[in-house]
C-alpha cells in the first residue's frame, strides 16, 4: 500500500478512537463501518478538553473538490499493535476537530461559542470532503472531516424541510384586475374554447394533472394532482403510462369538462427537439425549405415522420439574419398520444417542448428582467434542460442525461447506525430527498431510522458537483458562442427545484444569482384554497403552469390538420354567435310574413265572395274605378287618342253614377290644360285638366244648398279629382225652388 494511503487509514483510525473516547463507547458511532479497531488499545474514557483557539485568518481544512485526494476503497490493513494514544496527542497531530454531537441520552460538552459563531456563518454549498464507500458497501468518513461537523447555514436561517413561499409571491408591480378587460377576456375565452383548462405533464413514472377555470385574464386552479406508477386500484394495478392517462381521463366528468375545455400536454415519451438558428434574409419557398432542412439536421431521432413548427423572433436593428426557433416532434408518438385523448372524447389542443415553455414562462412572468442574459435550468426525473435567454430571446438550449433520479440513486446506500445496518431503499431515498433535500443542519438524524443527515448530505454531493459542472460547461460554451455576454441570473424549475435547499446550494457552487422560476409572479393564477397550497409542489407543476399561459402554443407539434381545427374554431364560434342572433330574427320575421300573407289571402277570398254577390252593373262600376286610377296618368300627354276618349267616357259614367235625382246637370265640358301659359311652358305639376259642370238643384233654397254640398262631398270621396270649386249663379228668392251652380273640377295626372 502506498505511504499516503497508509497515513490516511491511520488518521481515520485515530479519528474513530477519539470519537469513541468522547462518547464513552467501545464502538465508533462516527465510523460508518461500525467496527471496533482491534489494532488500537482502548484507554480510559477521557473527555475532550475545550480548547479556545485564536481564529486568525480563515483556512480551508479540506479541498473544494468533491473527489478526495486519497480514496480508500478497501478496509484498512492490519498493523502492529500501537501504544495507547491520548486525545491530546491526537489533537496535536490532527489539529482542532470538533467533536461529534452525542445522542440526547448522553451528556455532551458545551460547544465552543467561537466555533458556533463560525458555523452559523456557513452557506448551504460550503462542501467538505465526502464519505467513501468501501468494498463492503459501507460508508466511511474521509480524512480530516468529522461526521457531525456542520459546515452549512444554521437551521435558524432557513427551514430545511420546506421551500420558502416568498419565492412564489405575486410581483409587487402587478396591476389589479380590470373588470372591463376581464369582460373582453371572457368573450375571448368563449370564442377560443378555453373557459376550462386541463394541463397534463407526463413523466417517466408519473402524470401531473392541473385543472383550472378561466375567470377573465386569470385562472382559478381547482386541483393539482400527481398520479404515480404503479397506480393501485381496488381490483388491479396500473403499470403503463398510457393506461394511467386513460384512467384519469375516464374519471373526468364529460358534462363538466368536455365543453369549452382546453387540453395541452407535455410528455417525456414524445421525442422532441428544439433548436435556434440564424436564417438569411430569404422569403417564400426558400425560407420554408431552409426551415425543413434545419429541422431535420442532426436530429436525435428519425427524420422521416416528424412534425415541424417554428417561430420567427424579432430582429435587432443591426441584425440582417433572423433568429428562428424550431420545434420538431416525432409524429408517431404524438399521434399515439392524441389517439389516447380521442378515445376518451377529448381533443388535444397543443403539444409543447420544455425549452419553449420555459422561455415563454420567463418572458411572461419577468417582463422587468428581459434586458440581460439568463439561464433556465429545468430538472425533470431523468433529464435536465438548460435554456439560455438573451434580451428576451431564446438563444441556446441543451439537454443532459442527469435528473432527480440520479439524486435518489445516490441515496440508495447501506448505512451503519450504531451497531445496526440500515438499507436506504428507493422509496426511502425519494422520501428523504423531498423531505430534507440538501440538509443544512447535518447534526440531526432522521427520526424513523436514526440515519445522520450528514450522511445524506455526503451522498448527494457528487451528483450536485456533477450537475453544477455540466451547467458551468453550458454557460462557458454559450459565452464562447456569443462574445461579451455574461450570464447574470440562473432560474431553477421542474421537479428538481422542489428539492429543499438545492437552489441555495447551486447559488454558491455556480457563483451566480440563483432563484426559483416563479410561474405565479404576474398573478395569472389563483387558488380556491390559498391556505392549503403546498409550495413545494409548484416547481414540479411548473410545466403545467406554462402550458396554461396564453402564448405557450407558439410552437405546437400537433399535425397541421389538428392545429387548424383549433385555429379556425373562433370562426365557427362567431358563425354560431351570429346565427344565434339572426336565426331567431329570421324566424320571427318569417312568422309575421306568413301571418300577413294568410291575412291577405283571407281578405282576397272574402272580397272575391263579395264580388260574386254584386250585380253586373256594380261590378262594371268598380272596374271603372280601377281603370280610371291607372289610366288617368295618361291625361295631358295624349290629346286625341283612343285611351283619352275612353277615359272621358268612363269619367262621365262615374260622375253620373254619383248624381242624385234632385240635381240636374245642364252642361258638362272638358277643358284640357294648355301647354303654354303667358308664353311660357307650364310645369308638369301645373298640367291640370278641368271639367266645367253646370246644373241646378231642384229644391228649396234652404235644402238645396245642403244637397249640393253632399254631392260635392261624394265627388270628393271618389279620390279622382284634385280640386272641386263651386260657383253659385244668382241669389234665388225664398220661394224659388231651384239653385243654379257651376262646379270646376280639376283632373290631375
Amino acid at each position: 500500500m502506498p505511504a499516503d494511503e497508509k497515513d490516511s487509514a491511520a488518521t481515520n483510525r485515530l479519528l474513530d478512537l477519539l470519537r469513541s473516547q468522547q462518547a464513552g463507547k467501545s464502538t465508533t458511532e462516527g465510523n460508518a463501518s461500525g467496527t471496533v479497531d482491534a489494532d488500537l488499545e482502548q484507554g480510559p474514557t477521557t473527555p475532550v478538553k475545550e480548547t479556545k483557539v485564536d481564529p486568525g485568518p480563515a483556512k480551508k481544512a479540506v479541498s473544494s473538490s468533491i473527489v478526495p485526494e486519497t480514496i480508500v476503497d478497501q478496509p484498512p490493513p492490519k498493523s502492529e499493535p500501537a501504544k495507547p494514544v491520548t486525545s491530546e496527542e491526537i489533537m496535536e497531530k490532527l489539529g482542532k476537530i470538533g467533536a461529534q454531537e452525542p445522542k440526547a441520552s448522553q451528556a455532551a460538552p458545551e460547544p465552543d461559542p467561537a466555533s458556533k459563531e463560525n458555523a452559523s456563518q456557513g452557506t448551504a454549498a460550503a462542501f467538505t470532503q465526502p464519505e467513501v464507500v468501501n468494498e463492503a458497501g459501507v460508508a466511511t468518513v474521509p480524512e480530516g472531516v468529522e461526521a457531525g461537523q456542520d459546515l452549512d447555514a444554521s437551521p435558524e436561517d432557513q427551514d430545511p424541510d420546506r421551500i420558502d413561499p416568498t419565492f412564489f409571491q405575486v410581483h409587487k408591480d402587478v396591476a389589479p384586475p380590470n373588470k372591463a378587460i376581464d369582460l373582453l377576456y371572457e368573450f375571448s375565452n368563449w370564442a377560443l374554447g378555453i373557459r376550462r383548462k386541463i394541463t397534463v405533464q407526463c413523466t417517466a413514472d408519473s402524470i401531473r394533472i392541473m385543472k383550472m377555470t378561466s375567470v377573465g385574464s386569470r385562472n382559478i386552479v381547482e386541483s393539482m394532482e400527481e398520479f404515480r406508477l404503479p397506480y393501485e386500484l381496488e381490483d388491479q394495478k396500473i403499470t403503463h403510462r398510457d393506461e394511467l392517462l386513460s384512467h384519469i381521463l375516464e374519471k373526468l366528468d364529460l358534462k363538466v369538462w368536455k365543453k369549452d375545455t382546453m387540453i395541452r400536454t407535455y410528455s417525456s415519451q414524445i421525442q422532441t427537439h428544439t433548436k435556434v438558428f440564424k436564417a438569411p434574409p430569404v422569403k417564400g419557398k426558400e425560407f420554408s425549405e431552409l426551415i425543413n432542412w434545419s429541422a431535420k439536421k442532426n436530429l436525435p431521432f428519425s427524420n422521416e415522420n416528424i412534425n415541424i413548427d417554428y417561430q420567427v423572433l424579432d430582429s435587432a436593428k443591426d441584425e440582417i439574419k433572423k433568429s428562428v426557433v424550431i420545434g420538431v416532434g416525432n409524429n408517431e408518438t404524438i399521434s399515439h398520444l392524441s389517439d389516447v385523448y380521442k378515445k376518451r372524447k377529448f381533443d388535444l389542443q397543443a403539444v409543447a417542448t420544455i425549452p419553449y415553455l420555459d422561455w415563454q414562462t420567463f418572458k411572461h412572468c419577468y417582463p422587468d428582467r428581459l434586458g440581460g442574459c439568463i439561464a433556465i435550468v429545468h430538472m425533470n426525473k431523468t433529464e435536465t434542460t438548460i435554456t439560455m435567454v438573451k434580451s428576451g430571446r431564446l438563444e441556446f438550449n441543451r439537454e443532459m442525461a442527469v435528473g432527480v433520479q440520479d439524486y435518489q440513486k445516490a441515496l440508495v446506500q447501506r448505512v451503519m447506525v450504531g451497531n445496526d445496518s440500515v438499507n436506504i431503499t428507493e422509496e426511502m431515498a425519494a422520501d428523504y430527498l423531498m423531505r430534507y433535500g440538501i440538509p443544512l443542519d447535518t447534526k440531526k438524524d432522521i427520526p424513523e431510522t436514526g440515519i445522520s443527515l450528514y450522511k445524506i448530505y455526503i451522498f448527494l454531493r457528487p451528483i450536485i458537483e456533477r450537475m453544477t459542472g455540466e451547467i458551468n460547461r453550458s454557460l462557458d460554451y454559450f459565452k464562447k458562442q456569443v462574445a461579451d455576454v455574461e450570464c447574470q441570473e440562473i432560474y431553477i424549475t421542474g421537479l428538481g427545484a422542489s428539492i429543499p435547499n438545492l437552489v441555495e446550494v447551486f447559488a454558491k457552487q455556480l457563483n451566480h444569482s440563483t432563484e426559483h422560476l416563479n410561474p405565479l409572479r404576474q398573478g395569472d393564477f389563483e387558488f380556491l384554497d390559498p391556505m392549503a397550497i403546498d409550495y413545494q409542489l409548484i416547481p414540479a407543476f411548473a410545466t403545467n403552469f406554462g402550458l396554461a399561459l396564453k402564448h405557450s402554443t407558439g410552437i405546437n407539434l400537433l399535425p397541421i390538420e389538428r392545429k387548424q381545427h383549433f385555429q379556425y374554431r373562433i370562426f365557427n364560434k362567431f358563425a354560431l354567435f351570429i346565427a344565434s342572433i339572426l336565426l331567431p330574427l329570421y324566424l320571427i320575421l318569417g312568422y309575421f310574413a306568413y301571418s300577413e300573407v294568410t291575412y291577405m289571402e283571407e281578405n282576397v277570398r272574402t272580397m272575391q265572395n263579395q264580388w260574386q254577390k254584386l250585380s253586373d252593373q256594380s261590378q262594371e262600376y268598380f272596374t271603372m274605378l280601377d281603370d280610371l286610377k291607372h289610366l288617368g296618368n295618361y291625361w295631358g300627354y295624349l290629346a286625341n287618342d283612343r285611351i283619352n276618349s275612353e277615359n272621358q267616357i268612363k269619367l262621365l259614367k262615374l260622375i253620373s253614377s254619383e248624381i242624385p235625382d234632385n240635381i240636374k246637370i245642364t252642361s258638362l265640358l272638358f277643358r284640357p290644360a294648355t301647354s303654354q301659359e303667358s308664353g311660357k311652358n307650364i310645369k308638369q305639376a301645373a298640367h291640370i285638366d278641368r271639367i266645367a259642370m253646370s246644373g241646378f238643384v231642384n229644391a228649396h233654397a234652404g235644402v238645396a244648398d245642403i244637397q249640393l254640398t253632399n254631392f260635392i262631398m261624394r265627388l270628393d270621396g271618389l279620390n279622382m279629382f284634385t280640386s272641386i270649386d263651386r260657383e253659385i249663379q244668382g241669389n234665388p228668392s225664398s220661394d224659388d225652388t231651384r239653385l243654379f251652380f257651376t262646379l270646376k273640377i280639376g283632373v290631375g295626372i
